[in-house]
C-alpha cells in the first residue's frame, strides 16, 4: 500500500501530456490536447488530455484516468510497475514497502 502523499507528490511532478505524448501524438485543442484514442480504433480524435485537471478522457470508448492508469492500460503494467516507472521519470525514490 502506497502513501497517498507519495502519489500526490508524484502527480504534482509529472505532466500528463508529457507522459502520454511519449506514446501517442497529441495535438493542441484550446486548453486541452487531443489525439486518436490508443485504446480503440478511430479515424477522428475523441481522446482528450487535460493537464490542469490531471486526467485523460475518450469520448468514443469512455476510457478515463490519470498518468498511472494510462501507463497501466497502454503499457500493460500493474499498479506498482506503473508507479515505479513514473517515479523513476520524475526523479522520486519509491518508499520502502513494509
Amino acid at each position: 500500500q502506497l502513501d497517498r502523499r507519495f502519489l500526490d507528490e508524484l502527480r504534482s511532478r509529472i505532466t500528463l501530456s508529457e507522459v502520454i505524448g511519449k506514446r501517442i501524438k497529441l495535438t493542441r485543442a484550446g486548453r486541452e490536447l487531443k489525439a486518436c484514442c490508443p485504446f480503440h480504433n478511430e479515424k477522428s480524435p475523441s481522446f482528450y488530455v487535460n493537464d490542469a485537471k490531471g486526467f485523460f478522457h475518450c469520448f468514443g470508448c469512455g476510457a478515463h484516468g490519470d498518468a498511472v492508469s494510462f501507463r497501466m492500460r497502454h503499457d500493460n503494467l500493474n499498479f506498482m510497475e506503473a508507479v515505479e516507472g513514473l517515479a523513476s521519470e520524475a526523479g522520486l525514490v519509491m518508499p520502502k514497502q513494509d
